[in-house]
């Protein structure tokens, strides 16, 4: 008995592991695809809405299966005005807003560099938490935000040189997507407990998609969305697998074999960013932006891993 279960564990660490980094490869795509459909000169506007049009189907659809699966089992959670709310509020930061100021760094700024802004949101969380939770600013915590924001200046100081100004409003705009996506993590806990995380998606989705479908009308006619057939292929792939898929991915390697190991291979993401960019968007890689990238990725792993033991 002991034997098939030692054999079961490591499968599971195994399949963890590869949805893990399933999950980075996909998730890293998304600002070479994106950076690709700017040159035809899609507004970051009308793609937010095209991803949308192609992602809301799927968690919708996933959400009524969960729907219909805790129906069958007698566990329906008990829905409040106040969490319905709550949870539609938190979509349009986490979906809409995030989204938003993600999309509009990504015209200032390289593919490589958005990657690694995001990347430190973990740090945003940690911040966070001190005031909501009232929990403790770590020793470790304080040195990964250190170690974390000496690589991004880093990075930032040799692109200044070569962009100017736009990186800076870029960097920014990035910074603060990553700080309004950790607002959304840290109050989607509770929520998510109480309605489970397929159902949580689906309902906070759906209050972004309102949010993003109302400033695209408030910008744009409707005319605005017929673009070239390209742009629907790339809309759609960004949508489905560098979205969708990536999301239940990690959600699945975190399940089985934990947040730190998932954070460690998730770490990789940035460094498969960085390897497109160079090779289809021709973006330079210097020794400053190793060893930033390097310092990054060790700092945001290093607090991770902290945390979860």
């Amino acid at each position: 008995m002991n034997g098939i279960d030692m054999a079961s564990s490591t499968r599971l660490d195994r399949n963890g592991i590869i949805y893990g980094v399933l999950g980075a490869v996909l998730f890293s795509t998304k600002p070479i695809l994106i950076k690709i459909i700017y040159q035809y000169g899609i507004p970051p506007e009308t793609l937010m809405t095209l991803r949308l049009v192609f992602s809301l189907p799927f968690y919708l659809f996933f959400g009524l299966m969960a729907w219909q699966t805790r129906k069958q089992t007698g566990n329906l959670p008990k829905l409040s005005l106040t969490t319905i709310i709550a949870t539609i509020i938190l979509g349009m930061l986490g979906y809409y807003v995030a989204s938003y100021l993600d999309l509009l760094g990504l015209t200032h700024i390289t593919a490589q560099f958005e990657r690694l802004i995001l990347f430190t949101y973990p740090i945003f969380v940690a911040i966070l938490s001190v005031f909501v939770f009232k929990t403790r600013l770590t020793t470790t915590a304080i040195a990964s935000l250190a170690l974390t924001f000496t690589g991004l200046a880093i990075i930032f100081t040799r692109d200044l040189n070569d962009f100017g100004s736009e990186i800076t409003i870029g960097a920014l705009l990035v910074l603060g997507a990553s700080l309004v996506f950790s607002v959304f993590i840290v109050f989607s806990k509770n929520l998510i407990s109480q309605t489970g995380p397929r159902l949580f998606t689906s309902i906070a989705m759906s209050g972004a998609a309102f949010a993003i479908m109302l400033h695209y009308l408030l910008i744009y006619d409707l005319s605005g969305l017929i673009v070239p057939a390209e742009v629907y292929l790339i809309a759609g792939f960004i949508a489905v697998f560098a979205t969708v898929l990536p999301s239940y991915f990690l959600a699945a390697a975190i399940s089985r074999i934990g947040p730190g190991p998932t954070s460690i291979v998730g770490s990789a993401g940035p460094v498969f960013t960085t390897l497109m960019a160079i090779i289809f968007l021709d973006e330079i890689f210097t020794i400053q932006h190793f060893i930033g990238m390097s310092l990054v990725i060790a700092g945001v792993t290093w607090l991770a891993l902290s945390r979860s033991e």
